[in-house]
């Protein structure tokens, strides 16, 4: 046999399997994360438990990798990882602290449609008791009723109180058709500063 056949037979078999790893699926796991820096902000997660679908997340995202879908009676909260800029915007907005920035920064999936490659939230939205129009979850009601409670003025924290759950179940356009029948219009606060 020739040298140059020889030489050709070896430089092939070099080429015959690969070269490389397939990652991040050959990565072995507890080599992954191993070499972390200090204070590393990597892909955000989101409580569910703790997330009530108000949208701060949306508002401030930078990167525009937040997006809110409100279908069928579900609001969707998805974070498509791969325009996340790990920037903690999202972290800071969030008022019931249900995003969380990890040290974890791999995010490599075999294509977009992977569920690797998003961070979803899913809650129930509210029907409006009088055009059943989904509005708004039922966690943030709950929690804006609450903080509402806590901040209010003692001399009108009954009246509010009242009028609230007097528009509880409402969509923001029924609120405003029925306002002046159901007597939640806002002058009568007005008057009872006086009180």
């Amino acid at each position: 046999m020739s040298t140059e056949i020889k030489i050709l037979k070896q430089v092939l078999s070099k080429y015959s399997k690969p070269m490389t790893l397939t990652y991040p699926s050959a990565v072995a796991p507890e080599r992954r994360y191993s070499q972390i820096p200090e204070g590393l902000r990597g892909i955000p997660e989101r409580d569910k438990d703790k997330c009530i679908g108000c949208r701060a997340c949306y508002f401030v995202c930078s990167g525009r990798a937040t997006s809110i879908y409100d279908k069928d009676a579900k609001r969707t909260v998805e974070i498509f990882l791969f325009r996340c800029t790990f920037c903690a915007h999202c972290q800071e907005a969030c008022p019931e602290e249900a995003i969380k920035m990890t040290n974890k920064f791999e995010i490599a999936v075999p294509n977009r449609e992977d569920p690797g490659a998003r961070v979803l939230t899913e809650l129930d939205l509210l029907k409006c008791k009088n055009c059943g129009t989904p509005y708004v979850t039922k966690k943030l009601v709950d929690r804006t009723y609450e903080r509402l409670m806590e901040k209010i003025d003692p001399i009108v924290k009954e009246t509010v109180s009242n009028d609230y759950k007097k528009l509880d179940g409402y969509c923001p356009d029924c609120r405003r058709a029925y306002g002046v029948d159901l007597d939640t219009h806002t002058k009568k606060y007005v008057w009872l500063e006086g009180v």
